[in-house]
């Protein structure tokens, strides 16, 4: 059973070779020693050791070895993982298959089972990240590239540089679904950091600065500047307005309205739009469409969750590919057939 007071402390060191970007190598480090410091002072411990990852702009291609040291670590002393800056790394298989190894997902032969000890970590930029939703943020990223490589394939397959596409704006759209879906779980996620700021009264720049301060890293890492908020904010905006609106636009568009039709109810009813303003066909049209997001990516979500117990076992007995495949038609999953090369 893991022990509250052991930690270990991994930071990752984004090194550079000009002298400008050294300093913000150096800023980078310091912050992720400070955050892994402030948790410290507020949850009481011991750090054990600390494990910097250090490597060029192509780790990303490579394995992690200071994570696996780190996390083996943690494994033979029941610590806790404090991860200074995660960034977007639930997206870099390679770096996600040790933290999920520390959780006990997949261990090898000669380390604890999972009985013995099931590790922790910390993500000191994203707090909200934990080992419940970890393992969903995987999946998702996992089927997300999947899906993104399929459509780039069959883009590509459908499209030539003489004759171009006439269905080239869908395929790029499906291409692009999966960037999209990311960035809208990603403002469903900071929501609730967002609402705490608005009600402490904080302008637009001033909720950069504290989501630097409190160590949010932006969508695609690093820090936050205030284009990036404002889109996270617009974001934010069109799934409340979607969650909000969800039953309405199920009614108005069982009773066949048009675009028009609802922009000019809403406007009449007072309901306030994503933009501030008034309703148009293009703002109502783009709720129906953030509705649409919203469903796709919850059940897909449920559909991981409800596969992990069965994926745990392909893993852990070892299961050939044939008996998964009769396991997932027992409960009614389907499996898609493998398009001809």
């Amino acid at each position: 059973m893991e022990s509250a007071n052991l930690y270990v402390a991994y930071i990752i060191n984004p090194t550079r070779s000009h002298s400008a970007q050294v300093l913000f190598s150096n800023q980078s480090l310091a912050l992720q020693e400070k955050r892994i410091q402030e948790y410290v002072s507020q949850n009481p411990g011991t750090i054990l050791k600390t494990f910097t990852e250090t490597g060029d702009e192509n780790r990303h291609r490579n394995r992690w070895p200071v994570l696996e040291e780190a996390v083996s670590f943690c494994i033979e002393k029941g610590a806790i993982l404090l991860i200074g800056e995660l960034r977007n790394l639930t997206n870099n298989e390679s770096f996600s298959k040790q933290i999920l190894r520390l959780m006990g997902e997949k261990r090898g032969k000669n380390e604890p089972s999972a009985e013995v000890f099931s590790g922790n970590f910390y993500c000191c930029d994203q707090p909200f990240i934990v080992k419940e939703n970890f393992i969903a943020l995987v999946e998702h990223a996992r089927k997300q590239r999947e899906l993104h490589g399929q459509l780039i394939k069959a883009g590509l397959s459908r499209t030539t540089a003489k004759s171009g596409n006439p269905h080239a704006s869908d395929v790029i759209s499906k291409v692009n679904k999966p960037k999209i879906d990311n960035a809208i779980v990603f403002a469903l996620m900071l929501q609730p950091v967002i609402n705490n700021y608005r009600l402490k009264g904080y302008s637009q720049r001033r909720m950069v600065v504290a989501l630097n301060e409190d160590g949010f890293t932006a969508p695609e890492g690093g820090q936050w500047v205030l284009s990036q908020l404002q889109k996270v904010l617009e974001r934010i905006k069109f799934n409340e307005s979607a969650l909000n609106l969800e039953k309405q636009f199920i009614e108005y568009r069982a009773r066949k309205m048009s675009d028009s039709n609802i922009a000019e109810l809403l406007n009449k009813l007072g309901v306030p739009s994503p933009h501030g303003k008034s309703w148009s066909d293009d703002c109502v049209d783009k709720v129906s469409e953030r509705i649409k997001q919203l469903h796709d990516i919850i059940r897909f979500n449920e559909f991981v969750i409800e596969l992990m117990p069965i994926i745990e076992k392909y893993h852990t007995d070892e299961l050939t590919e044939e008996v998964f495949s009769q396991e997932l038609k027992m409960i009614g999953v389907n499996i898609p057939a493998q398009p001809n090369p």
